[in-house]
């Protein structure tokens, strides 16, 4: 059998070594990395058979990719380097599986929910000895130097994307969106790079853009909006700005912080409406659910928003 690298929806492309020939998996392997994202040599741990997925999406900004495989270990060294020159810096996002990531001044571990940020044209070595689920995304030198006047890396980069913990929600914002993207969810690839290239600048420490902040905000907004009490205090503190900033940053995108929690609660209230998972959910419950006060308000804003009731909306088409 072939790998399979036909076209997908959005643009796209996925490359398997299940089903090739046992032989050759590692070959085919690294010749798809040196192509689609970043060229390694790979081993397997113990003699075992690959068996590896690797979604990629190309902009003309970024490389995204979504890996998942066996336990294995990959190296990156002054061969692969001078072969497969990357010009860029990569970040990986580890969502499962514990790997150890070793560089020239030392040794990372990661666990699921952080991220390591590094030079790609820096020698590396990583393993994963209880398998592999991460999200990539690779930004080419001239990029980075654009977004940060830095050109590379001196030393590798942790940070995390998962929990409360002050200073995530930034990363958590870049991985949701690179996530998204990668399940085809994306449609707009201009916001999309931009939203990321200013989520990583922020991350990086570098200028704090705008853009960032707002894009994290909104990922703040997302997940906390089964909390009636969200308000532009609580975002703004987890965003790491004053809410008068905040207030500045949703008015100059033509919004108001107060409109974009009620805008999400209400694209998540039709979207929950109509999934047939939720088909005999009662609308209080609903309501209730996604932190509006009461049914009726809730069924109020949802009609002045999409003209329709909610009752409407759940009926089948």
């Amino acid at each position: 059998m072939q790998a399979t690298g036909g076209a997908r929806p959005h643009g796209l492309t996925r490359f398997s070594t299940v089903g090739l020939p046992g032989d050759r998996r590692i070959a085919l392997w690294e010749e798809h990395n040196a192509r689609a994202l970043v060229g390694l040599q790979a081993r397997t741990l113990n003699g075992t058979s690959l068996e590896a997925t690797e979604l990629n999406l190309t902009l003309p900004r970024l490389q995204l990719a979504r890996v998942a495989g066996t336990p294995h270990v990959v190296e990156r060294s002054a061969r692969e380097i001078a072969a497969y020159p990357a010009e860029a810096v990569v970040a990986y996002f580890a969502l499962e599986g514990e790997g150890f990531f070793y560089h020239r001044d030392g040794c990372e571990i990661l666990k699921p929910g952080q991220a390591i940020l590094y030079d790609a044209d820096q020698p590396f070595m990583r393993g994963f000895s209880h398998g592999l689920n991460e999200l990539a995304l690779k930004i080419p030198r001239r990029t980075l130097s654009e977004l940060t006047g830095r050109s590379g890396l001196t030393r590798p980069q942790v940070f995390g994307f998962r929990g409360a913990e002050a200073g995530t929600v930034h990363a958590q914002a870049l991985a949701a969106s690179l996530a998204g993207a990668l399940a085809g969810q994306a449609t707009d690839w201009d916001r999309l790079e931009t939203k990321a290239l200013g989520l990583l600048a922020h991350i990086m420490n570098d200028g704090g853009a705008p853009v960032g902040h707002l894009e994290a905000a909104r990922a703040f907004i997302t997940s906390h909006l089964a909390d009636a009490g969200l308000s532009a205090g609580r975002i703004a503190a987890a965003v790491g700005i004053s809410e008068r900033q905040l207030s500045r940053i949703f008015a100059e995108a033509g919004t108001s912080v107060p409109r974009s929690i009620l805008d999400a609660r209400l694209d998540a209230a039709r979207e929950r409406l109509r999934s047939p998972a939720s088909a005999r959910q009662p609308l209080a419950e609903v309501a209730a659910e996604l932190g509006f006060a009461s049914q009726s308000h809730f069924s109020r804003s949802y009609k002045e928003k999409f003209g329709s009731t909610p009752l409407q909306d759940r009926r089948p088409r």
